[in-house]
This record gives C-alpha cells, structure tokens and sequence, in this order.
C-alpha cells in the first residue's frame, strides 16, 4: 500500500523510531576485549519500560529500562577465551557484536609521554613491522572536554596487527607494555587509551575525588566559578579575547614573521586543563566496563616551574586522590595502578624533582607500583622516543605484584642509613644480584651529602656488597644522604642492580 505521508512525515517517524532503539555505549564494539574472571557490568539505553535480553556465550539475562531509559545488567564471571564470542543485546531492535575476546582490560591513561604515538617511538619501524598480535586490542578514547560527567564516550577498538593504521597513532607505552603482558600471560590483552597532552591530574579526578581531599578544593572552587561565570567568560571571549588574538596574528602575518605565531586562545568552556573536565569526558564514561587495572604516565602537567613553587610537593596528596575516586568509581576494589615515575629532563626549578618523589611516595598506597625511568629520559626532549623501555619496566612490574610471576621488578629501592667514621653506609632492597654500575665498573655518579647545616654537596660513593658507602672531606659527619635528586642528574644517576633495573632517586630526611 502506497503511503499518503509526505516524504519528510515519513523521515520523522523514521528518525523518531531510530531514537527508540536500544543503544550502547561507544566502549562496546567488535573485536573488543571483557574482563575475565569478575561479574561484567553491560549497559546501554532504550525506551523506558522497554524489556532488553543480554545473551553471551549461551546466557542470557533480562531486564527493563528505567523511567530515563537506562538499563543494566551483570553477567557472570568468564574464564578467558581466545575463541571469538558473539555478545547480542535485544530489545526493539538487535545489537551484535562480534569476534569479541575475554581476559585482561587495562586502562592506559595520562598526558603527552602516554599519548607518544608508536609511530614516532625511537624502535618504530621494527615494533609496527612485527605486530602480528590478533589477541592484543586497543581502544582509543576521542578527547572530550566535559564541564560535567558525560555519559558516553568515542572510539574504535581495533586488532593489532602490522597494516593497522590506528596502531601507528596508539600509545607506544601502553603497545610495549599489552604486548609483554600478552606474551607472558597468554590470554587477550585489551588496552584502552585514553590520554590528552599536557594536561595536569586534577583534570583527570572528579569533583567529589577533589573534595576529598582538603588541599585539592581550591580546584573545586576553580570549576565552580567557571561554570557560573561561564555566559560572562564566553561573552568576553567573543567580544574581546577572539578579536584582539585575530588582530595579533594579522600583524604577524604582516611581518612576514615565521616563529612565534599567536597561539589561539582557548574557549573558556574547553580548556583541559580545568579541574574534572577529562575526568569527566574521557573516563566517566567507562567506570561501568571491566578492567584489570591502569597503567599511568602524567606528571609533567603538574611540575610547572619556578612560578609554581611548592606545587610538585602536593601532587604525592592529588595522585594518591586520584587513585582512590577512580577505585571509587569502578567500585573493583583496590585494582592494580601502576605508574610511571617522570624521566630524566633538564627541568628548571625544583618542581620536576618534587613530583618525581611525590609519585614515590604514592607507593604507599595498596596495590601500586612504580616503573623507573631517570635513565631513559632525553635532556633536552621532553618527550623521550624510548617508550620500549618504558612499557617492559611496567610490564615487569605488572607481572610481579599482578601476575604474581617469580622476576625482579624494581631497581634498588634506599632501606636505612648508618653513619660512622665520617662516612654513610645506605643499605637497599631489591638488588636482585647485587649492586653495580651501568656500565659495569663505572664510578658511581649522582650521591650527594650533607652535614647538619643541610647543605649538600658531591659526594664520593662506593659498592660494598648490597650497600653504598657514601663520604666527602667537607661533611666530616655525615647526617643526609641524596641521589638522583635533580631533574637531570650530571654526573649520571647510574646505580643498578644486576637485573638491569635503575636505582629509585632517594633523599633520607624525612622532608626533603
């Protein structure tokens, strides 16, 4: 029977019934990895009173939208599979995904040195060259900025593999190291990225995480003001801020100039660096998925030089607040964070140090760990290519405080202090064979002294055994000891033990 609707009533009944559709979250997709071995949370939109059926791997369960159209359901625990599965969601319409694989989900998260993309990493041709990985996925979560938590999020998982297009564009960290974790656990390895450039970590925490903590809510105070200035900000920067940069860049274009264009500036409702704002765009939207746990580089957003005295110290008491909202929020318990601690960089100022020891002190949080790379850090580059070394080192770590696996993992971590006869003996944990030097018989470099005046000075250092023996003719009596303690240690912090792990920069006061 021939329709008597015009064209465009018939496009609206269309679309109308488009939007009655069961929907899912941009999380879930083909060839995506679930989390093995926990209840798996899967939800999506319909209609309200609309009943949805769920059906994996021969199970099914039922349930009913709620009066805002949101539905949920929780299967039971999966054991790992490499067979592909078929996940089905049913309702008005029918949702499958396919080719989907069940074992470890690892969120990998951060600012620019997480972001360095595979393909501009220092080993990039040979690592994409041999990616031939059908088990290893990766998702990368499109950067959103959200004033509020938003409730979905855009992506793409993908199969790694040497013509993958994306993987040249994925994290080169977070490749490394699914790619030691799948070959050493032998299940599917999903790795979800999700990453902004310079951006600081209370960007990544959501307000309640900030208020939680006492010395972060100024930046609660921060997000407040701009969203209740918001008109007034986005008025100004119409009227005012747009037009004066326009009129900067005409005269420099004028000037035939070609360093130190402009830069345009940021809508007042899109700056990443707002407290929550990539919390809310970029994680929000997964806390409901399963993951075995996260991997974090970010640091350098929050050592912010000279102007910012003091700000490095209080990133120990953001990260740590950082870690427990979103173990909040995923409500899995204390699941593994694992985190990378900053590089090598001849930063001015204090602050990169102070960060360096506030992620330190965040070990003291259950279940973390922390990967060591003041030995592969490029002195003049704040973005080192050598990110295999980076990804093996947290692989390492994962393996053994996750996996449970019987290797070394850490450098040579400071124990206690001992001083007598003008000199310091430092005893240390983890050195797994014994203490040396890179290269082996080198003169240690990077020990530094200090006597009651807490002024430091270069000291001589020595490997007796599994301890240092540290000394100089100017402290007579030795009551502090520091290594590594400069964004860019010179000599070189070359400390090891025979497992090929770094030292952990150290300073034996108590308040350094």
């Amino acid at each position: 029977m021939k329709s008597s609707l015009p064209v465009a009533a018939v496009a609206a009944l269309l679309i109308h019934a488009a939007h009655a559709d069961v929907k899912m979250p941009g999380i879930f997709g083909d060839h995506m990895v679930l989390q093995r071995d926990m209840p798996l949370r899967i939800w999506g939109d319909a209609d309200p009173g609309e009943m949805v059926t769920v059906s994996l791997t021969g199970r099914e369960k039922n349930t009913v939208a709620d009066r805002s159209g949101k539905w949920m359901v929780t299967m039971g625990p999966l054991a790992p599979s490499e067979k592909p599965l078929e996940l089905r969601i049913s309702g008005k319409n029918q949702i499958v995904f396919q080719d989907v694989l069940v074992g470890d989900v690892w969120l990998c998260a951060g600012q620019s040195n997480m972001m360095w993309p595979l393909g501009k990493a220092e080993n990039a041709v040979e690592a994409l060259s041999t990616a031939d990985h059908p088990g290893l996925r990766f998702f990368k979560v499109d950067g959103r900025v959200a004033l509020d938590p938003a409730p979905d999020c855009a992506g793409k998982w993908n199969i790694c593999s040497p013509d993958s297009k994306p993987l040249r564009a994925f994290s080169a960290t977070a490749y490394f190291f699914g790619r030691e974790i799948h070959s050493s656990q032998k299940v599917p390895i999903g790795l979800i990225g999700s990453y902004w450039g310079g951006s600081p970590v209370q960007a990544w925490t959501s307000a309640n995480g900030l208020r939680s903590e006492p010395i972060a809510r100024n930046y609660v105070a921060e997000l407040e003001k701009t969203k209740a200035d918001l008109g007034d900000l986005k008025l100004a920067y119409q009227t005012k801020t747009l037009p004066d940069w326009e009129s900067d860049l005409a005269a420099w274009k004028a000037r035939g100039l070609k360093s130190g264009k402009p830069r345009k500036p940021v809508v007042p409702d899109q700056n990443f660096r707002l407290p929550t704002v990539l919390f809310n765009g970029m994680i929000h939207p997964l806390v409901r998925f399963g993951i075995k746990g996260v991997i974090w580089y970010q640091g350098e957003g929050n050592a912010e030089g000279p102007a910012n005295a003091g700000k490095g110290r209080e990133y120990a008491r953001l990260f740590a607040a950082l870690i427990k909202d979103w173990r909040t929020h995923w409500d899995e318990g204390s699941f593994p964070f694992l985190f990378v601690q900053l590089p090598g960089y001849n930063f001015p100022g204090d602050e990169w140090v102070q960060v360096r020891e506030s992620q330190h002190r965040v070990l003291a949080l259950p279940n973390t760990g922390m990967a060591v790379t003041i030995d592969i850090g490029e002195k003049s580059n704040i973005h080192p290519k050598n990110k295999m070394d980076v990804g093996a080192r947290l692989a390492a770590v994962a393996r053994k405080i996750v996996y449970g696996e019987d290797i070394a993992y850490s450098g040579p971590t400071f124990l206690k202090m001992e001083s007598a006869n003008g000199k310091a003996v430092l005893s240390f944990g983890h050195s797994e064979g014994g203490l040396t030097t890179k290269p082996p018989g080198g003169r240690l470099g990077a020990f530094e002294v200090a006597g009651q005046d807490g002024v430091f000075t270069v000291a001589q250092a020595t490997i007796v055994g599994d301890a240092v023996v540290v000394s100089s003719a100017r402290v007579p009596d030795p009551v502090a000891v520091r290594y590594a303690w400069s964004a860019w240690p010179d000599p070189p912090a070359n400390l090891y033990n025979h497992a090929g792990f770094p030292a952990v920069p150290f300073h034996t006061a108590n308040d350094p």
